[in-house]
């Protein structure tokens, strides 16, 4: 089975909008896609990615779901798409490392930032992700600046640095769609039921946005 893009969130919820049972082959346009949760945490989401990954053979893999905002421009219900996402809170400086890199000594170790595809979606705001098992509280944002003056991050969250990792290790394209729930003061959406009826629509159409793109023509179709 090979799927046109495996969509995957932490939780069901984040993919209620595509009206879609998860798990259930479904189509648009004539192009497949799959939607899976995959747990929360870097470890759960890696694993259960590449699992799905060898299991469905994607030819692109979306991450969607909500995330903390650390530039205080980035509004709640604000919908981003990532061009990058790091391993914030890996830190080996001690051996002349950046924050976020590790050591490439094996044939399948990443080093540092994975970049990611980022489809044509107006209204999206471009930002660099960081990932963590930490949910940020305002009190540990303010109180690490390293996170805007090192890394430059715009947003954070626990799972995309995870599914990018896995999407890298059989080179396939990888997209971030997040919304912003949580802005840089820690204030959260007043209405959580429409704020997730929103940003569900959000993933929705970044989704058809990257099933409906061109795909790239090979030299005997020139």
């Amino acid at each position: 089975m090979a799927l046109d893009c495996l969509v995957v969130a932490s939780s069901e919820r984040e993919l209620e909008g595509f009206l879609t049972k998860v798990g259930i082959l479904s189509y648009h346009k004539e192009k497949s896609y799959l939607l899976l949760a995959v747990g929360v945490s870097q470890v759960q989401s890696a694993l259960n990615t590449l699992q799905a990954i060898i299991d469905y053979q994607p030819k692109a893999v979306l991450c969607v779901g909500y995330a903390g905002a650390i530039d205080r421009s980035l509004a709640i219900g604000t919908p981003i798409l990532a061009t990058s996402v790091v391993q914030f809170e890996l830190d080996l400086r001690p051996f002349g490392l950046k924050r976020g890199e590790t050591f490439g000594r094996g044939a399948n170790e990443v080093v540092g930032e994975l970049s990611l595809s980022v489809p044509p979606y107006p209204g999206a705001t471009l930002a660099k992700g960081g990932s963590s098992d930490r949910f940020l509280l305002r009190p540990w944002r303010e109180a690490n600046p390293w996170l805007v003056d090192e890394l430059g991050l715009g947003f954070s969250d626990m799972e995309s640095y995870g599914v990018a990792l896995a999407a890298r290790m059989h080179n396939i394209p990888c997209t971030v769609c997040r919304v912003i729930s949580d802005d840089a003061q820690g204030r959260r959406p007043k209405n959580y039921r429409v704020f997730c009826q929103k940003a569900n629509q959000h993933f929705v159409q970044v989704l058809y946005s990257l099933l409906e793109a061109p795909s790239e023509k090979s030299p005997t179709n020139l």
